[in-house]
């Protein structure tokens, strides 16, 4: 998942645009390790020897759980966007920092 040659340690360098891609990274890896929770949470066929009340009760938790860490991959990747225009942007800055 994450790479540490691809992420520097945070504050290394004045380089903003590095920290910015630094922190995209960050976001991306949690976005693939949510992923991965959202996709490991059990399915209906794994429910098939509960019955009853507590077989809907557990399945409404999955299920609760499951949009709410999906709602979350979805931030989560917005998020990455974001600081990827910014880095963008500051890579694009003269050093200075004015265009």
């Amino acid at each position: 998942m994450l790479d540490g040659a691809a992420c520097p340690p945070p504050g290394s360098g004045g380089d903003p645009a590095g920290e910015l891609r630094r922190q995209v990274v960050l976001a991306a890896d949690l976005r693939d390790r949510l992923d991965d929770i959202v996709r490991s949470l059990p399915r209906d066929e794994a429910l098939t020897d509960w019955w009853g009340p507590a077989r809907d009760a557990l399945q409404g938790a999955i299920d609760l759980e499951r949009a709410r860490l999906a709602r979350e991959v979805e931030r989560l990747e917005s998020v990455r966007i974001r600081l990827l225009s910014a880095a963008e942007e500051a890579a694009s800055m003269p050093a200075g920092g004015l265009p």
